[in-house]
């Protein structure tokens, strides 16, 4: 590796040298067969990819990407001293998939020329070339995949996310130094979300689009991201292909993404249709409304820069043409967006994680609220009740609509219902296949039609086509069965769906002209399209005159019957010759001059007229250009066919929404105990106090089947509104149900807000704007960054973006630093919220003393809870109830979880008598009954929390860590000056 140089001949210590080339010294070149020299050609040129080059019938591996397909795909290493492997053409799909899945780049070199093809050019331009000719038809990664197993079996997204930022490298920033510009592409849909943000210094909004979406892959502009993107891009991400592109040259700059933008929609034969298109201008050739209103508003520059390296990139791997023309172009609305329309709430990463949402700790399913509320039955749907999982509505009228309809499928629409799902229970992945079918227009790539394939690709794409005509027509049917539905009461929502022009589109006649083109089944069976008449004037016309040619050869036979006077008379074919005239022997002598003699059999004499062989011409050249339409009739018509991708993708986007009505409907029957219907208390003006109120409140995702012991105990819970305290501070024992109370209010709140029933009795509620969650102790070892860091930025984002419509759910805060440390932060913070934002909250706690003689009529005590009785050793052993009581827990009976986490018995016995002489000298020392520790601080030093947090969320964690602990002796010193006063 010491001599390497890239292709521009840099070696590795240059700062500008490129891995992904390599230079060919001329003597090396020299030395090589012409097949060797043609794949080095390849490979120098994609040092980063593994090369399948296509060899015949054959994909071969060489070099060091024999190795690969060795260790990877179990492929045996052929003779030769040259490491070499291979595979045939029909495992092509399969292989590509399970590499791209392992995180490589795979590069398709086709053969596009034949050997015969290869001598003929030789003869007609002298060239001395002994290789056929190649070329790249593919390149496959996981974001790029677009058909295989995978797709079949997983209907989530495999993202692509490109980043831009307004970085400088300079140590004095600008004030837009924060501005993040994102485009994030799925492949299978052909779908980009574009947009642009401000963020702060923990980088909060991309941080919850990345644990939101996982994105398999990361587009950047190498080396010009900001220290924390580049870290929120490492710690928010699991293991994603990373995509390092040259600034300008690749990835591009807003100019310059204009400028290509413009030629990809230039002229009307770049765009298969832009008409009733949503989202697109009603002529042809125009631009998708959201790139012209991007271009316009001429501050959208990161934005259009990360859209400009997304283009680049998928120009890279030969998916531009196939995806641009029907693309989908969706503004950015992530759950994170702090300047969200105010439609839907937000919530950031944290609460996505802490309440595991959409994923589990470990990146899996199990425990969460996607997977308790996902009874959908297509691929699409699943993919929508996740967008609306993180995307809960912030509109009453649209959360009443959605419990309307969900109301009528539980009830009334109930058989209807059953059989739209039976309807769809085998319905292929629609938005995907249709996709697919969009990109199968553009001829290049594996497409083009100089590559050399030995299976029948048109047979596939036919299966492909045939198969949405049948989706598209299932779906239709279904929407239709539930058409019922519309008429009955709380059915806005369904007749929004349901109306003809209104939501479902009317795709009936299309249907039915595809249905009279050919017949789908027969097409399945021969592999190939034969047109119904009037489906294809050109063939109706070629399919005339070969009838007229034949009947031509049939009149010219009668005359030559009655010419010889011989009704024996007749045509045969002979191998390649046809319509020859069959005499008999007898006849031979006396037959026209014209007669040719072709050949003879016993008995009879087998000629060609100068009449018939002009007939046969011009049959010869009539069945040629019928098979030449033919071989065009798939294409055509699936051209047709994509002519109305926009009523095609606005049925899938109706049934997708029904389906995900009815999940939510099924859902609600899972939920152990009584459900209801939430009712929302609406806030008319800005004395009006937020509330929240459940009786009987069972958890959305526990059922006590999974508990092994014992049944999950529902419990009334009170915030806000007439009477009620906004805030509860908990206490209770060591795994007594703190936590899951505080998770059980989010998850509850995330259903109301998504429209769907509760686990309650009663439910009433004021619409959340944003959720904050603060669980547990977490370090982010990877990032440099403490317990105790994680919690004040956490804390810090809280304090500077709640408002008073927030819920904030603090589990246990100040538990990562000293206790003195912990129990002044915690006190601040919820004086803080109580008085300041006067939101609803939750503020679960082991500091006790916080609790201690709380009077604050706007904080409510509570703990979780036990019976206490004693054990062997004097142990005290604790049966926790999970009911949430008033008042508050003498402390948390931490020996009583070591007891059941298996601690020996002596330990446990040394740790209680520490415990218990803890107890009473700190209670002496600190907290004399006549001292109240002050949980609150008064107005005036309100300065100093605000100051903390806001060195907090400075950059650099070093710095503000350090600041931050001096901050906190002063809180601490505030706060137990107050006490004394006290």
């Amino acid at each position: 590796m010491g001599g390497r140089k890239d292709a521009k001949g840099r070696r590795p210590g240059h700062p500008a040298y490129d891995p992904r080339t390599l230079s060919l010294p001329p003597q090396f070149l020299a030395n090589l067969t012409g097949g060797q020299r043609q794949w080095w050609e390849f490979k120098s040129q994609h040092m980063d990819k593994v090369l399948f080059f296509k060899m015949g019938k054959f994909y071969e591996l060489y070099e060091m990407d024999a190795h690969v397909g060795a260790r990877e795909l179990d492929l045996q290493y052929m003779k030769g001293d040259q490491p070499h492997c291979g595979f045939p053409e029909k495992n092509l799909s399969v292989n590509l998939e399970k590499l791209a899945q392992k995180g490589y780049r795979v590069l398709v070199v086709e053969q596009t020329e034949t050997p015969n093809q290869l001598e003929l050019r030789r003869k007609e331009t002298g060239t001395k070339d002994k290789v056929v000719r190649r070329e790249i038809c593919a390149m496959v990664t996981k974001g790029t995949l677009t058909e295989g197993e995978f797709l079949l079996a997983n209907p989530d997204p495999s993202y692509i996310l490109s980043v831009a930022e307004s970085y400088q490298h300079s140590s004095k920033k600008s004030q837009d130094g924060h501005t993040i510009g994102v485009c994030i592409v799925d492949v299978s849909t052909s779908k980009f979300v574009v947009g642009q943000f401000q963020d702060d210094a923990e980088r909060h909004v991309l941080c919850s689009i990345l644990s939101e979406i996982r994105p398999v892959e990361i587009i950047k502009p190498a080396k010009m991201l900001s220290p924390e993107t580049e870290r929120a891009l490492k710690n928010n991400t699991r293991d994603p292909l990373i995509n390092d592109l040259l600034p300008s040259t690749e990835f591009w700059d807003a100019e310059k993404t204009i400028h290509e933008i413009e030629q990809y929609y230039s002229s009307s034969d770049k765009l298969t249709t832009s008409q009733n298109t949503p989202g697109v201008q009603n002529n042809v050739g125009c631009l998708p409304a959201l790139l012209s209103e991007l271009i316009g508003a001429g501050d959208r520059a990161y934005a259009l820069s990360a859209l400009g390296g997304s283009l680049f990139y998928l120009r890279q791997v030969l998916l531009d043409k196939k995806l641009i023309p029907c693309a989908e172009f969706e503004p950015l609305t992530c759950s994170g967006l702090l300047n969200n329309t105010r439609k839907h709430m937000i919530f950031d990463a944290a609460a996505l994680e802490n309440l595991e949402i959409l994923e589990n700790a470990t990146g899996g399913l199990s425990g969460t609220l996607y997977a308790q509320l996902n009874h959908c039955v297509t691929g699409f749907g699943k993919r929508l009740l996740k967008r609306w999982i993180v995307r809960p509505l912030y509109d009453s009228k649209a959360i009443l609509q959605r419990q309307g309809a969900i109301a009528i499928f539980k009830g009334v629409g109930h058989e209807c219902a059953i059989q739209f799902r039976k309807d769809l229970s085998r319905l292929p992945d629609m938005e995907r296949l249709l996709a697919r079918l969009f990109s199968s227009c553009d001829e290049n790539g594996r497409s083009s039609k100089s590559v050399v394939l030995y299976e029948d690709v048109s047979k596939r794409l036919l299966q492909q086509f045939t198969s949405a005509l049948r989706g598209c027509q299932q779906m239709f049917q279904a929407c239709s069965s539930v058409r019922m539905l519309t008429g009955t009461e709380g059915s806005c929502l369904l007749n929004d769906l349901l109306s003809p022009g209104k939501g479902l589109p009317d795709v009936s006649s299309i249907l039915d002209h595809f249905r009279d083109a050919f017949d789908w089944s027969e097409a399945d069976h021969n592999g190939r399209i034969i047109p119904h008449e009037g489906c294809d004037p050109e063939y109706d016309a070629t399919c005339s005159a070969i009838e007229e040619i034949e009947s031509s050869l049939k009149e010219y036979l009668k005359e030559q019957r009655e010419l010889l006077a011989d009704s024996s008379v007749k045509y045969v074919d002979v191998g390649k010759d046809t319509y020859l005239i069959e005499v008999s022997e007898s006849l031979g002598g006396s037959v026209p001059r014209n007669y040719e003699l072709q050949s003879t059999k016993k008995g009879f004499y087998r000629y060609w007229t100068p009449e018939v062989k002009e007939l046969i011409s011009e049959l010869s050249k009539a069945a040629a250009g019928k098979e030449s339409i033919l071989k065009g009739i798939l294409q055509k018509l699936i051209h047709l066919f994509v002519e109305h991708h926009s009523k095609w993708r606005q049925l899938v986007s109706v049934v997708a929404e029904i389906d995900v009505l009815i999940s939510l409907a099924i859902a609600s029957d899972y939920f152990e105990g009584p459900t209801c219907r939430p009712t929302i208390r609406e806030s008319y003006g800005s004395d009006d106090t937020p509330t929240f109120y459940a009786r009987n409140l069972g958890h959305p995702i526990i059922r006590s089947d999974s508990l092994g012991k014992g049944s999950f105990v529902p419990n009334d819970i009170k915030m806000g509104g007439p009477g009620n305290a906004s805030f509860i501070v908990l206490t209770g024992p060591n795994m007594g149900g703190k936590s899951t109370l505080l998770r059980q209010v989010c998850l509850t709140i995330i259903l109301a807000q998504i429209g769907a029933n509760v686990p309650a009795e009663n439910f009433e509620f004021s619409l959340v704007d944003r959720i904050f969650v603060r669980m547990g102790a977490r370090d982010h070892i990877m990032a440099g960054q403490s317990t105790f860091l994680v919690e004040l930025m956490e804390t810090a984002s809280v304090l500077s973006s709640a408002t008073k419509n927030s819920l904030v759910a603090l589990d246990e805060l100040g538990r990562g630093t000293s206790t003195s440390d912990g129990q002044a932060i915690a006190a601040s913070v919820l004086e803080y919220l109580v008085h300041h934002v006067q939101c609803l909250g939750l503020f679960s706690t082991h500091y006790h003393r916080l609790a201690v003689e709380q009077q604050d009529i706007k904080v409510s005590l509570c703990h979780m809870a036990c019976e206490v009785g004693m054990g062997e050793g004097g142990l005290e052993e604790v049966t926790f109830l999970y009911r949430l009581t008033a008042g508050s827990c003498p402390k948390s009976y931490g020996v009583n979880v070591a007891r059941l986490a298996g601690i020996p018995a002596s330990v446990l016995q040394r740790a209680n008598q520490k415990s218990n002489e803890f107890e009473a000298n700190y209670g002496k020392q600190h907290f004399a009954t006549k001292d109240k520790f002050v949980c609150a601080l008064r107005e005036d030093n309100f300065a100093t929390i605000k100051d903390l947090f806001r060195v907090v969320k400075a950059g650099n964690h070093q710095e503000g860590q350090v600041a931050s602990l001096s901050m906190l002796r002063e809180i601490q010193k505030l706060a137990r000056v107050q006490a004394i006063k006290g």
